[in-house]
């Protein structure tokens, strides 16, 4: 059973239907997901240019099992927040179109491997769909109680958070912080799954013109802000991820797609990222990053402009190959870390049998509490060291993406893959049906807002996932217990059922 609020009689506590469309709203969804869909799948098949078929088939399958979920989403078949579908989605460009863009390391591994590492990937998504699809595929029962902020408080508060984001940016930026660096990471990681919340919460609201004038505009103020101080350190995929989230939050409360800030955001960061290897190159390698002051931000970004345009004045005969090949495709590709697992294991490199995942229950404890606590990434160096990709005291400077699948290969082969399939399906099946005719502010709702930026994170492996994961609902979990309370729903007024 659902319920709709009727017109003339809001109520803060009646479920914010964010996936009711209408069946005009829903044909027009389905339109342009055929339109993706079919441009997708006619590139991998027809315009890639491969040294075989099999990488142009191989790139299909992923495809074609990344875009599922979505197609049963965008048809109404399944309810609910859009998370599992949000995570199939990422596979298509950084484990589909890889194998059809000549990246420079996946063609190195025969179509064969390709293909295997194809259908590996199909499968995962495949298995994982279907489970997460038990649990979305009807409505779930109203809960009793909801626990939920007062939306009008909610908004203050959000809009707070958002603030303390953008100012501990200028802090940890501009050196004003005096903390260790386990702590500053933790705090970090609390910041980061707040400014997650708020960024969803806001964005929503905006889009359903909840907000007042005022707010609004203070919202775009201090996100914008927020990824200008955020991408200062040269990594751009923090603005990229949170841009991302509030497109997705705005898209379901406005229905309908803000085309022009899509287009000058993404020009924005494509501009920045032709300029960032130099920037990197000249402050990672050498001077390092120097301490950014509030009133250093427009020199910053002018050098970094200037070095951007620097980059698009060279003649294309000037630039090297690997400036070339520099691209978002290929630096977010992690499907040749799945063919190496799989050219190496178990024939040469034995697997691993879940040494990166006994490390889990370590991870999340508390620096405070334990001084000697591993680094969160210890799997991912774990897997590099094992792999030969890196010896133990260069992890320390640098780190190498393995992404979950990956690393479940690594761990138990195939049926590694098919394990996280079935835990990732029932854990994004369970968050979305535990969701659904929820509040938006409702502790559930916001549960899920953080599973769905998780969702998104493709390089992580799970020890970063699981740490950041506890960390971030620890923070929302004080926010229940301090800042929310409990409304009936036998309270809620003018409620119109209907199946």
């Amino acid at each position: 059973m659902m319920f709709q609020q009727q017109p003339g009689h809001p109520h803060p506590l009646l479920p914010n239907l964010l996936f009711d469309l209408s069946r005009q709203k829903q044909r027009q969804l389905l339109g342009a997901f055929w339109i993706v869909a079919l441009s997708l799948i006619g590139y991998e098949l027809f315009w890639a240019r491969t040294g075989s078929s099999l990488s142009n088939i191989g790139a299909v399958l992923i495809t074609v099992s990344a875009l599922l979920p979505g197609y049963l989403w965008c048809s109404g078949q399944a309810q609910g927040m859009p998370i599992f579908p949000f995570f199939a989605l990422t596979y298509i460009w950084t484990y589909g179109l890889p194998l059809v863009i000549n990246h420079p390391k996946v063609i190195t591994y025969s179509p064969e491997s390709q293909l295997s590492a194809a259908l590996t990937t199909s499968g995962f998504l495949l298995l994982g769909t279907w489970v997460w699809f038990q649990f979305v595929k009807s409505p779930s029962p109203l809960p009793p109680v909801y626990r939920a902020l007062d939306e009008h408080k909610g908004d203050r508060f959000f809009l707070m958070m958002l603030a303390t984001a953008v100012l501990f940016n200028l802090s940890a930026n501009g050196g004003w912080l005096q903390l260790s660096g386990g702590l500053l990471g933790t705090i970090r990681n609390a910041v980061l799954g707040l400014t997650a919340l708020a960024s969803f919460v806001l964005a929503y609201r905006t889009g359903t013109q909840e907000l007042t004038k005022q707010q609004s505009r203070l919202f775009i103020i201090l996100l914008v802000s927020y990824m200008l101080t955020s991408a200062s350190g040269l990594l751009l995929i923090g603005a990229s991820s949170t841009f991302l989230i509030s497109t997705i939050a705005f898209v379901i409360g406005r229905k309908k797609v803000p085309i022009l800030p899509i287009v000058l955001m993404l020009i924005c960061l494509s501009f920045l990222h032709y300029g960032k290897a130099e920037m990197r190159s000249k402050y990672w390698g050498g001077q390092g990053i120097p301490k950014l002051q509030p009133w250093d931000y427009p020199a910053w970004y002018s050098e970094w402009a200037g070095y951007s345009l620097e980059y698009f004045g060279r003649q294309e005969e000037e630039l090297s190959k690997s400036e070339e090949k520099e691209s978002f495709l290929v630096r977010s590709s992690v499907i040749q870390m799945l063919l190496l697992a799989q050219s190496k294991s178990p024939e040469t490199v034995p697997y691993l049998y879940g040494k990166t995942y006994a490390i889990l229950p370590q991870v999340v404890i508390p620096r405070v509490l334990n001084p000697s606590k591993i680094r969160t990434t210890e799997g991912t160096h774990i897997l590099s060291v094992h792999y030969g990709l890196q010896t133990y005291e260069k992890t320390f400077t640098t780190s190498i993406s393995w992404g979950l699948l990956a690393e479940s290969y690594g761990n138990f082969g195939v049926l590694g893959c098919a394990g996280l399939a079935v835990v990732l399906g029932w854990a994004y099946g369970k968050v979305t049906r535990w969701s659904l005719n929820a509040p938006i502010l409702s502790a559930q709702s916001l549960f899920s807002v953080i599973m769905m930026t998780f969702a998104l994170q493709t390089e992580w492996t799970a020890g970063v996932y699981v740490a950041a994961l506890y960390q971030t609902s620890t923070v929302l979990g004080g926010i229940v217990f301090v800042l929310m309370r409990s409304y009936s729903t036998m309270d809620l007024p003018m409620m119109a059922y209907r199946r």
